[in-house]
């Protein structure tokens, strides 16, 4: 009897609290109201409420309630996917995690329901980082990438100029290297290179700009021993001499005392404006093999279609339209101070007037995703330990240590598989 009254209260209490704060995860929606997991926060609220309204003016018979949630809440989300009750129809999500849910038969095959006819709006690095076994399984909404920003007025100091007596910025792999012999001699710290899970999106564009793959193209082979990749590493560990191989000095770069970082757009606060302690300058990802391009790593948040969302056809509907309507690209990233991904916002003149976004705009058209494998988790970990032996190694013959973190993540990939 006190089991039944208890749960009785329980039930009256979960009722009470689901109607009263439709922001709570765990109270669900109708059969026929769809689940929209958004960031929360009064700019992002203003972006949503607008977008919902425009939407069903084009579609009035269209239900649809937003929840707040955080973007990075991808545990919450996966077991959101498997509860009837919670499970979200439409959802951002970093795009690192689409091939895995894709897998797993989690997410809507966005390819079988129409929006590769939408696939030019976009860069096509920002659609084809969605995709796997040839399908999108999710619509970009939110870009970055990481350009080289320059401490112009270190560069002035060690005579690293041009004819007019300005920053003259590298372009190649071997100027920078020159340039940073040249600022390390004057007893400067020339670099800043990351120890962290950031780390791995930097030594992506690495292995792009050297030919590589650190996986095979149907995601089950992990190729750590690329000779693209191998290349990359000494490069990686090249660069890691001019820089604190024990902790990243990032910081130490906003506040003027390091020439060069490869580093994203959320960190222009920290270098313009009324925060900036230094002339800052900004260009593209260096050239390492002159057969590729200047690839940069990509950062992206993407939007997911649950499987088993209550109403497919407007949950895709309703996706495709956060991602390429131009009103909410432009709020939503600008209040994040990140990138729209349509070619028509990204030539926003709010991007293509300022000097430093221009840059990133330039670069973004040049970007990389990180490997589309399934075993993600267990590859980036690993790529972080990787990397961190390769910068602490007494040898140039990294073999061994490659080996080694191959076998475990294709450990991890057979598994999967098998």
């Amino acid at each position: 009897m006190k089991k039944l009254l208890k749960r009785g209260m329980a039930a009256l209490l979960t009722a009470a609290v689901c109607s009263t704060s439709v922001g709570l995860i765990g109270c669900g929606g109708g059969n026929d109201e769809l689940i929209v997991w958004w960031p929360s926060g009064k700019a992002y609220i203003g972006i949503i409420n607008d977008a919902v309204s425009r939407f069903k003016k084009e579609n009035p018979n269209v239900k649809i309630k937003v929840m707040h949630k955080d973007i990075d809440a991808f545990d919450a989300y996966k077991f959101a996917l498997n509860d009837d009750k919670t499970r979200p129809d439409v959802a951002i999500v970093d795009h690192v995690y689409v091939q895995a849910l894709a897998q797993q038969n989690q997410l809507t095959n966005l390819s079988d329901n129409g929006t590769d006819d939408i696939k030019n709006l976009f860069p096509s690095a920002l659609y084809n980082a969605n995709t796997y076994n040839g399908n999108a399984y999710a619509l970009p909404m939110s870009a970055n990438t990481v350009v080289l920003m320059v401490n112009n007025d270190i560069l002035k100091d060690c005579g690293i100029v041009d004819g007019q007596g300005n920053a003259k910025h590298p372009t190649t792999y071997e100027e920078l290297i020159e340039d940073c012999e040249i600022i390390k001699s004057k007893n400067k710290v020339a670099f800043a290179q990351p120890l962290n899970s950031f780390a791995v999106m930097e030594f992506t564009s690495y292995v792009s700009r050297n030919g590589g793959a650190m996986v095979s193209e149907d995601g089950k082979k992990i190729t750590f021993n690329n000779e693209g990749v191998v290349k990359a590493l000494h490069n990686w560990k090249e660069m890691s001499k001019y820089a604190n191989t024990n902790t990243y000095e990032e910081d130490k770069f906003y506040s003027g005392k390091v020439a060069f970082v490869e580093m994203g757009s959320w960190s222009l606060p920290n270098v313009t404006g009324s925060s900036a302690r230094f002339d800052c300058g900004f260009s593209e990802m260096v050239t390492i093999d002159d057969s590729q391009a200047n690839y940069s790593g990509l950062g992206l948040y993407s939007l997911c279609v649950a499987r088993k969302t209550r109403d497919k056809a407007t949950a895709v509907k309703f996706a495709s339209f956060l991602a390429t309507d131009s009103k909410v690209q432009l709020a939503f990233n600008k209040e994040k101070n990140l990138f729209p991904v349509t070619n028509e916002t990204l030539a926003d003149e709010f991007y293509t007037q300022n000097d430093a976004y221009k840059v990133f705009v330039s670069q973004l058209q040049k970007t990389t995703p990180r490997p589309a494998t399934p075993v993600w988790p267990d590859m980036e970990q690993a790529l972080i330990n990787m990397l961190r032996e390769v910068v602490t190694s007494n040898s140039d013959d990294f073999t061994s240590i490659i080996n080694s973190y191959q076998k475990s993540v294709q450990q991890a990939s057979d598994r999967l598989y098998k």
